[in-house]
C-alpha cells in the first residue's frame, strides 16, 4: 500500500562509484525527519535508462511522495527527462520561457550556447516547471497513479532551495490535512555508544512518540518526536520522555540545541569568564582548529602548540630529555609535564596536553595503534588519563579532540 510513504531517488554513477557523497538524501532526511516523518525508500541508480526507469515503476507501486534528484544536466549521461518522458508517456516540448533564460544566463556568464544546452529547456507536456533561480537545471513536477513526482537537479545547493520551496512544503501541508501534530526535541550524547544508550533506556514508555538514534562522529543523537491530535498532548508526552532519558543518561548529554560539543565548550569558557591553552602532538592541532572555528572564541582561547616532534616538546615545552628517554613521548609522565609547563607559563585557567599514537605505524605491544594520553590542568590540579582507542588515523584523532572537549566540558560543570 502506497499511504503516504515518502521516496527519493538519486541518480548518478559517480555516487554508486563512491566519487561523490549522496549529501543530498543526507539533507533531506534530515528535513523530512525534522518534520516529524521520515523517508520511507531511498534508491540509487546509476546513469542507465533501465535503472531510471525500473526505479520510477518501483516508487509508483509504493509511495505517494517521490523526489527524484539528478540527471538534469546537458550531457549525454544525463537521462532523466527521457526516460520521464517515456515512464509518463509524454513528448519533450521544448519551453520558450527555460531557453530564453539559459541563454541569458549563458550571456552573462560570457559562455557558448549551444545545442546541449538547449536540452535543459525541454520538458514532458504538461509537466509543471520547478524554477531554478540560482542554476540552469530547472526541474519539472508529475503525477502518476495519485503518486507525485518532483524531478530536480543533482547540484546540493540547487537541490536544497528547489526541495525547500516544493517537495517539502506539499509535505507540510499534506501533514496539517492529517490533522495530526508533531512536537520534537534532539538531545546529542557523548560518551555512550547506541547500545548502551538503548539499554539505559529501554523501560522508557514512549507509546506515542519515536526515538530516533543518529550516530554521528562518535557522537549518538536522539531524536524525539511526539505525535498527537493536539500540541499541546505532543509536547507534554516529549517533555515527559526528555525528563526520564534525561535522568537515566545524566551528563551523557551534553545538550539539546543545534550546536556541535566544541561550540557548547567555547560557550561554558565564555560563560566562566575562562581561558584555555592547548598543546597537541598526535592530533597535529585538530582540537586547537575545533575550538578556533567556533566565533568568539578569541575570547576564550590563548593560544595552541603542536609539539609533534620530540625536540619540540624539550624546546617549547621544557620537556625533560631523561622523560622522553625513559618513559617515551607517549605516556602518563610525559604528559603531565606537558599540560604542567604548559600552565605555568601560559597563566590560562585551564591547560590540556595531548600525546598518542594515530596509526598506521608506530605501536608496539605496550603501547600499540590507539594509545593516548590526555591530561587537564586546571586551579594547579593535574589530571593524566590513558585510552585506548580503535580505528583509522583520521578518526583517532577525531576521537581524541572530542574526549578532551568532553573533559572540559565536564570539569566546567563540577
Amino acid at each position: 500500500m502506497k499511504t503516504n510513504n515518502i521516496e527519493m531517488i538519486t541518480i548518478g554513477e559517480e555516487l554508486l562509484c563512491g566519487i561523490t557523497q549522496d549529501n543530498n538524501f543526507f539533507m533531506l532526511a534530515q528535513e523530512v525527519f525534522g518534520m516529524g516523518l521520515k523517508i520511507n525508500y531511498h534508491q540509487c541508480v546509476g546513469d542507465s535508462k533501465a535503472d531510471i526507469f525500473s526505479a520510477l515503476t518501483i516508487a509508483n507501486s509504493r509511495s505517494k511522495y517521490v523526489l527524484l534528484t539528478g540527471g538534469l544536466g546537458p550531457t549525454i549521461d544525463d537521462l532523466t527527462r527521457e526516460v520521464a518522458s517515456e515512464y509518463f508517456n509524454k513528448k519533450l516540448i521544448l519551453n520558450i520561457q527555460i531557453e530564453t533564460q539559459l541563454k541569458s544566463i549563458f550571456a552573462k556568464r560570457k559562455r557558448k550556447y549551444t545545442s546541449l544546452n538547449k536540452k535543459q529547456a525541454l520538458f514532458p507536456e504538461g509537466s509543471d516547471i520547478i524554477h531554478n533561480s540560482i542554476g540552469t537545471a530547472s526541474g519539472f513536477f508529475l503525477t502518476k497513479n495519485s503518486t507525485k513526482f518532483y524531478f530536480l537537479p543533482g547540484v546540493s545547493k540547487e537541490f536544497s532551495l528547489m526541495s525547500k520551496n516544493t517537495f517539502l512544503k506539499d509535505l507540510a501541508i499534506e501533514k496539517r490535512k492529517s490533522n495530526l501534530y508533531t512536537f520534537s526535541k534532539t538531545l546529542k550524547i557523548f560518551g555512550l555508544s547506541e547500545s548502551e544508550i538503548a539499554e539505559k533506556i529501554k523501560k522508557v514508555n514512549f507509546k506515542n512518540t519515536y526515538i530516533g538514534y543518529r550516530p554521528y562522529r562518535f557522537e549518538v543523537h536522539l531524536r524525539l518526536i511526539s505525535t498527537s491530535n493536539k500540541l499541546r498532548d505532543a509536547k507534554k508526552e516529549n517533555q515527559n520522555i526528555e525528563k526520564k532519558i534525561r535522568k537515566l543518561l545524566g551528563l551523557y548529554i551534553y545538550t539539546d540545541k543545534n550546536i556541535t560539543l566544541a561550540e557548547h565548550v567555547v560557550s561554558m569558557l565564555l560563560k566562566k569568564k575562562l581561558k584555555i591553552t592547548i598543546a597537541e602532538s598526535c592530533t597535529g592541532g585538530l582540537l586547537s582548529d575545533m575550538i578556533t572555528n567556533v566565533p568568539g572564541s578569541s575570547k576564550c582561547f590563548d593560544f595552541g602548540l603542536v609539539t609533534y616532534s620530540n625536540e619540540s616538546k624539550s624546546n617549547l615545552l621544557k620537556i625533560k630529555s631523561k622523560t622522553l628517554l625513559t618513559h617515551g613521548a607517549v605516556s602518563k609522565k610525559t604528559v603531565s609535564e606537558m599540560v604542567k609547563n604548559l600552565n605555568d607559563f601560559s597563566n590560562s585557567d585551564i591547560s590540556i596536553a595531548i600525546s598518542g599514537i594515530a596509526g598506521p605505524g608506530g605501536g608496539t605491544n605496550d603501547k600499540p595503534v590507539g594509545t593516548v594520553f590526555i591530561g587537564m590542568s586546571k586551579s594547579k590540579n593535574i589530571d593524566v588519563k590513558k585510552y585506548l582507542l580503535h580505528g583509522d588515523r583520521e578518526s583517532i584523532k577525531l576521537r581524541t579532540c572530542l574526549i578532551a572537549l568532553d573533559r572540559i566540558r565536564n570539569e566546567l560543570i563540577s
